[in-house]
Formats: C-alpha cells, structure tokens, sequence
C-alpha cells in the first residue's frame, strides 16, 4: 500500500519534494493534495505535474484555512511543510494532532518557542517529525 502525503506551501522549495513524489518514489508514495494560501500557486504545480509526467493521479487544492478538511477528507500519513518559515510549526502542529506524521524544510522554526511547543507536540501525540536539508543535494 502507498504511503499518502499532502504538501503544505507550493512554492520553491516543494518542488523537490512534489516532483520526488510522482516520479522517483510513485511506486511507494501518493501525493495527494497541495494547500497553499494562494490557489494559482496551487494551480501552477498541479499543471506542471501534469504537463511533465503523463501518470501523474489527480491532486486536489485546499487553501490554507482548509487544512483540517484537507486533513479528514484525504487521511494522508504525512503531511510535507513547505511553508514559509514563520509558518512551520502552526503546520507541523496541527498536523500531529490530527494524526499524521509531518515532514519540514529547515529550519524547523523560527525562534525556541515554537521549537518547544512543537517537541511537546511529538511528546503529546507520538507522531514522527522529520526535518530536511533539500540543498544538500543540489548542484
């Protein structure tokens, strides 16, 4: 069975992570949804995915107010935060409650009191958080 994923902030950054997604790892994972607070931001991946790999399955937008539907409507098991960095852990937070593990960019956040309430956060609710490094790799 395929691990489900929606991605949370669709602009630089997701790319490596979206196109990861429907490409080199299809076989194991299913990209979902986008949320974003701009829709035409949301409309560009999802075109471009499209227009570059045939197979790619439908992905649905939720703008940012919608996450928690986005959340029961599409039950991924990890939610990707590509958001911008003062956002992430509202995100990464509300994720892990609502079940789901959550994926960052770094930095994790901006200040030590968001990276406290986030730590609670994976105390309280037991879920996996991984943080990320994607220009580890780039050229």
């Amino acid at each position: 069975m395929k691990k489900k994923y929606v991605l949370v902030g669709t602009g630089g950054r997701a790319r490596f992570f979206y196109e990861a997604l429907v490409s080199t790892y299809k076989e194991t994972s299913q990209l979902v949804a986008f949320c974003d607070i701009n829709q035409t931001r949301m409309n560009y991946a999802v075109n471009y995915l499209k227009e570059k790999y045939e197979d790619c399955p439908p992905i649905n937008t939720y703008l940012a107010h919608e996450f928690d539907e986005m959340i029961e409507k599409e039950k991924p098991d990890a939610v990707i935060v590509t958001t911008i960095d003062r956002t992430h852990h509202k995100y990464i937070i509300r994720a892990m409650e609502l079940g789901c593990d959550a994926i960052t960019e770094k930095p994790m956040t901006i200040d030590e009191v968001k990276c406290q309430e986030i730590l609670d956060a994976v105390k309280r609710t037991g879920r996996n958080l991984r943080v990320t490094f994607n220009y580890r790799y780039s050229p």
